[in-house]
């Protein structure tokens, strides 16, 4: 089968962006290897066809292009931007580290002796560390729960050879999504995705069975993440809510403008207009292919995180319970239609979309729709998605800072069960 196809042409400048994607992602990382996706992406842009590591870097940079690989929990992506007049040749390029990447041995070490020093770069970040605790532990079983970067132990484990077998498994024809945009015509596009597949395999997509937990998670916990010498909490409070692609997206979308997304929404006014607890606090639903989470996110002095933790869970379940205004929902939308041009200004912006909305399994057009189901949202619509969708009652919550200091007032704030870990123990 060959691969899904997106062409956005645009002709303002001679420039071709292109995106490869691999449907799989970390997400289906064995277990007890996570990282591997990582490692295996890395792995094969070090080196391909008959260029190692520094001579492929050269080769680019002599045309002015750039190929580059990322990991999501969905895809592995392969992306590049080239000068029209440089295109075939760096799609020559991209093409080898799909087909034939070396798998360098001294490659393979570095990158193991590399991957813990980001693992210590996170860590030290108290931001990225409230992320990477909240995405562990908010549902256990679920796939996406388990780390794109890997642990220590899962890291040591990763094995050259199982890279090589995972990227000649995957990397198949049909388990590609190729988009292009920019200065790019249906022949030129037909061209550039004949030469990127015809070195791969051309058997059946292989099945990707993820992890989901049997049951939702009920309950609220507490999960303090104790760094010492902090003068803030990097909070973070949600759980297990709906995939990207559920009729009640559109819904939610209005729903988390309202509370979380824009300067007037009521977690800006409550926690940093009123109190000034913070400089900014926020809401969305995480954009994956399986359910996902709903997340609040904000930072409070270690003074305050207590009380900050209390009033956002009781907005939320005030807001869970009641939903949004008639007139904050007609404001959010007009705000959401708004801005969506700007979103899908570019060429490449739309390209990206419909990538990631074939990723996701979603039918063609779904994202650029989107503004047609915000037109045509009652309040009465949003005010059902919140019941249906938002759960205060079963909120994690991870607070990285300081547990001596916060913890009498975390345990006071009636957000569950509290459990102290250390913030380098994951």
């Amino acid at each position: 089968m060959p691969p899904v196809v997106i062409i956005e042409p645009s002709v303002d400048t001679p420039l071709v962006w292109f995106d490869v994607a691999i449907r799989g992602g970390a997400s289906a990382d064995p277990r007890g290897i996570e990282g591997l996706h990582r490692h295996a992406a890395l792995l094969a842009r070090r080196g391909a066809g008959r260029r190692d590591r520094a001579e492929l870097d050269e080769t680019l940079d002599s045309l002015g292009a750039a190929v580059d690989i990322s990991v999501s929990r969905d895809a592995v992506t392969l992306s590049g931007l080239a000068l029209s007049r440089h295109l075939d040749a760096v799609v020559e390029l991209a093409a080898d580290i799909l087909a034939e990447p070396r798998w360098s041995e001294d490659e393979h070490a570095r990158l193991l002796r590399e991957t813990p020093q980001v693992l210590d770069e996170i860590r030290d970040d108290d931001s990225a560390l409230a992320t990477r605790w909240f995405d562990w532990v908010c549902t256990p079983g679920h796939a996406y729960g388990r780390t794109s970067l890997g642990t220590e132990t899962s890291i040591a484990r990763i094995e050259r050879t199982a890279a090589m077998e995972l990227w000649r498994r995957e990397v198949v024809a049909d388990n590609l999504v190729v988009g292009l945009a920019g200065d790019i015509d249906e022949a030129t596009a037909a061209r550039v995705v004949a030469r990127l597949v015809e070195r791969l395999p051309t058997r059946p997509r292989p099945e990707v069975v993820l992890e989901m937990p049997a049951a939702p998670s009920t309950g609220r916990r507490v999960i303090l993440v104790d760094k010492p010498d902090r003068t803030q909490a990097q909070l973070r409070i949600g759980h297990l809510s709906i995939r990207y692609g559920h009729e009640d997206t559109a819904a939610i979308a209005v729903a988390e403008a309202i509370l979380g997304g824009m300067f007037s929404s009521r977690l800006m006014q409550e926690i940093r207009v009123k109190r000034g607890w913070s400089y900014g606090a926020g809401c969305g639903l995480r954009r994956s292919r399986l359910p996902h989470w709903f997340e609040i996110w904000t930072a409070a002095g270690i003074d305050v995180a207590g009380p900050a933790v209390a009033l956002t869970l009781e907005l939320f379940a005030e807001y869970a319970a009641n939903g949004p205004t008639d007139d904050e929902v007609d404001f959010a939308r007009s705000y959401l239609v708004g801005s969506m041009p700007f979103h899908v200004a570019t060429a490449r912006q739309r390209m990206q979309l419909a990538v990631r909305d074939a990723v996701f399994d979603l039918p063609a057009g779904f994202t650029a729709r989107l503004p047609e189901a915000l037109g045509a949202l009652a309040a009465a619509d949003v005010r059902a998605a919140c019941l249906r969708c938002l759960r205060p009652e079963a909120t994690v919550t991870v607070a990285v800072t300081t547990a001596d200091l916060a913890r009498p007032a975390l345990e006071a704030a009636n957000a569950g069960t509290l459990t102290v870990v250390d913030h380098d123990e994951y």
